[in-house]
C-alpha cells in the first residue's frame, strides 16, 4: 500500500474530486482528514471510506478562515501526531459556475470570495500545516488549480486568477521547501464530470460540446484522485514543482483531425 501509515488532509472532500481522493488515498493505506465547509457531506465521505475499512474522520473547516483553519490542524495533530500529506483541494467552483463575470462586469464580493476560499485557503492551510513538515523534514503538498489557470477561459475571471496564482505560488513553495525534503505539485484538471457540470452533461448540445474538447473522454473524479496517490508517494519523490494538466488532452490540441492526407502535399 502505497501510503500505508501516513496522514493525509485533503480539503473540499465532501464531494466531487476530494471525496474521490478521499476514498482512493484511504485505498492506499492512508488516514484521511476530510476538511470541508459542508460538514454533512463531509461526513458521509468519512463514513464511505470507514464502509471500506479505512480510517477516516471529518473535520468541518472554512479554509478562508484562519482561526478555523489552525483548529483544523490542531485537531489533526492532536489526533495523528502527523501530517504527511496536504491536498488542498477546496475551491469555490458553484461560486464560479453562478456568479462569476468578465472583469467589466464582475462583483467586488464575488472576486473576494472566489479568491479567500480558492487562492487564500491554499495558503491558509499551506502556513499552518508546513511547520509540523519542516520538524521532521519530509512531505507532501499537493494543489488543485484547473486547466482555466492555463489557458483562456472566457467570462471566469475571478476563478482564472486565483487557478493562476495557485500554480504560480506552487512553484515558489516547491524552491523553498525543497530544503526540508517537502515536495509541492499542481494539478490541473480539466473537464471532470462531477455534481457541478451535471447539469450541462444531461444537457445533449452541451455535451456534445464537452466531449468534443477531448482526445479521450470526459474525466472522472477517479482519474485525478489516482494521480493525487501517485504524488503523494514515494514512486513521485523526483518530482516538485510540477504543474500537471489531466484533461483528456484538452489542454493538447486546437481541433481533431482524424484524415490528415488533405494537410499533406501531393507527391
Amino acid at each position: 500500500m502505497k501510503l500505508k501509515e501516513r496522514v493525509a488532509l485533503i480539503t473540499g472532500a465532501a464531494s466531487g474530486i476530494g471525496r474521490a481522493g478521499a476514498q482512493q488515498f484511504a485505498a492506499a493505506g492512508a488516514q484521511v482528514v476530510v476538511a470541508d465547509v459542508n460538514e454533512l457531506r463531509g461526513n458521509e465521505t468519512a463514513n464511505l471510506v470507514r464502509e471500506s475499512g479505512g480510517v477516516a474522520i471529518c473535520v468541518r473547516t472554512d479554509v478562508s478562515q484562519s482561526a478555523q483553519v489552525q483548529s483544523l490542524v490542531s485537531t489533526v495533530i492532536e489526533q495523528f501526531g502527523k501530517i504527511d500529506i496536504l491536498w488542498n483541494n477546496a475551491a469555490a467552483t458553484t461560486l464560479c459556475n453562478e456568479q462569476d463575470r468578465p472583469v467589466h462586469e464582475l462583483p467586488e464580493a464575488v472576486w473576494d470570495q472566489m479568491l479567500n476560499i480558492t487562492l487564500k485557503g491554499v495558503y491558509l492551510c499551506s502556513k499552518y500545516v508546513l511547520p509540523h513538515m519542516m520538524k521532521v523534514k519530509k512531505g507532501v503538498v499537493i494543489n488543485t488549480s484547473s486547466t482555466d489557470g492555463l489557458i483562456g477561459q472566457g467570462g471566469y475571471d475571478s476563478y482564472t486568477a486565483a487557478k493562476g496564482g495557485i500554480i504560480s505560488m506552487t512553484r515558489s513553495m516547491a524552491v523553498y521547501y525543497s530544503q526540508f525534503n517537502i515536495r509541492v505539485n499542481t494539478i490541473c484538471p480539466g473537464f471532470i464530470h462531477t455534481e457541478v457540470i451535471d447539469p450541462w452533461m444531461k444537457d445533449p448540445a452541451a455535451r456534445s460540446a464537452i466531449e468534443s474538447l477531448h482526445l479521450t473522454r470526459v474525466g472522472k473524479p477517479e482519474d485525478i484522485a489516482k494521480f493525487a496517490v501517485y504524488l503523494a508517494s514515494d514512486d513521485a519523490e523526483f518530482i516538485t514543482g510540477g504543474i500537471f494538466p489531466i484533461d483528456g488532452g484538452f489542454t493538447a490540441f486546437k481541433t481533431k483531425v482524424t484524415d490528415y492526407s488533405g494537410l499533406r502535399k501531393s507527391q
